[in-house]
């Protein structure tokens, strides 16, 4: 399906990751295939409304990856949800959100792990069998340090009932911790890495927040890009080259923000070897600047020497825009896609710049 020139974005489907996806340009997604997780938020109910039904809300999912990322093919993961909820006929989320993308024509290709529910297991090899696009496994370290790895593995096939050729590899470090075992190293311990449709390698190291930056401009290393780069370029290299993925500009490790959360106008802006962190006040700080704080904020951006250009992506032009002015601020969503689309613009290009063997 793809080589190692492509870029897999590790995506939370809330509507700033739409519409960001949304708008990357169309030039550049064929060298991409999103994985999208499904958050659990938007099945639960808040204050005194009762929770949506899960079909509603599995419905508007797939007419929003239709509308956003039409009929190209992605990744689905939903091991974020609660592998106890089942829509009013006791289907699983996955089988139904499937059916409705089968529906609307979307290639979805479904999500697992070694240690998912039974439920979700039967799922995902029901659906391959039915759209006959194979399945993803993603594969944590801990999962190929285990001494029963390939056996493990085997079994998942084959109650997957793929083979490694229809199946694509994903073998994810999430949070990228300090002396991890190299891609060799790990994927010398995969039985026949050279026979997985795709191998992909992911992994993050954006912080949770933002909370450890004084208000200004800072940079923080793209620690996750540097030595995926390094490892498939300089050594050691992997026996097979695993394609990039990361979760953008966002914690690897997923949690729900709190409600009514007071968070600082910043903006996190995507360059070489680092992000370029533009730190505001909180915005709802008695006496501070507020909202305002954005336009000032993309005013020195763009005056930085990483800023791309208005013409880059489409979230570079908001940018540039909202610098341009002072009548609109923007909001916290508004801010994260921007940053989100010309990270995932930013990234397709930086891959296929790289000089490859």
């Amino acid at each position: 399906m793809f080589d190692h020139k492509h870029y897999v974005p590790i995506l939370r489907w809330k509507r700033a990751e739409w519409v960001a996806l949304g708008e990357i340009a169309t030039e550049d997604r064929q060298h991409m295939t999103p994985l999208l997780e499904l958050t659990p938020r938007s099945f639960q109910g808040r204050n005194d409304r009762p929770a949506p039904h899960p079909e509603d809300v599995l419905t508007k999912n797939a007419s929003d990856i239709g509308r956003y990322w039409e009929q190209a093919p992605f990744f689905a993961d939903l091991c974020h949800l609660d592998p106890d909820l089942r829509t009013a006929n006791r289907t699983t989320p996955l089988q139904f959100l499937a059916r409705e993308a089968r529906a609307r024509g979307l290639a979805l290709i479904p999500v697992t792990g070694l240690r998912r529910d039974p439920g979700y297991q039967r799922a995902v090899a029901s659906i391959a069998a039915e759209d006959r696009r194979g399945a993803c496994v993603r594969v944590r370290v801990a999962d190929i340090e285990s001494s029963d790895f390939p056996d493990n593995l085997s079994s998942l096939l084959k109650l997957l009932g793929l083979r490694n050729a229809e199946t694509d590899l994903l073998l994810d470090y999430e949070v990228l911790p300090h002396g991890a075992p190299t891609i060799a190293l790990l994927s010398n311990s995969i039985p026949d890495i050279d026979c997985w449709r795709t191998f992909t390698v992911a992994s993050g190291t954006f912080p949770r927040d933002l909370t450890g930056f004084a208000v200004g401009q800072h940079t923080l290393p793209r620690f996750d890009w540097m030595r995926w780069r390094t490892q498939v370029s300089e050594g050691p290299i992997p026996r097979r080259l695993p394609a990039f993925s990361d979760y953008t500009i966002q914690h690897a490790a997923f949690s729900e923000p709190p409600e009514r959360a007071n968070f600082s106008a910043s903006i996190r802006y995507t360059g070489d070897d680092y992000w370029v962190i533009m730190r505001g006040e909180s915005v709802f700080k008695d006496d501070g600047p507020g909202f305002a704080q954005w336009p000032a904020n993309a005013q020195m951006l763009c005056e930085r020497g990483e800023y791309s250009g208005p013409t880059f992506s489409a979230g570079d032009q908001y940018i540039f825009q909202m610098a341009a002015q002072s009548l609109r601020t923007g909001s916290a969503e508004t801010w994260l896609r921007a940053g989100i689309n010309h990270h995932v613009t930013f990234v397709i290009r930086q891959i296929a710049s790289l000089s490859w063997t």
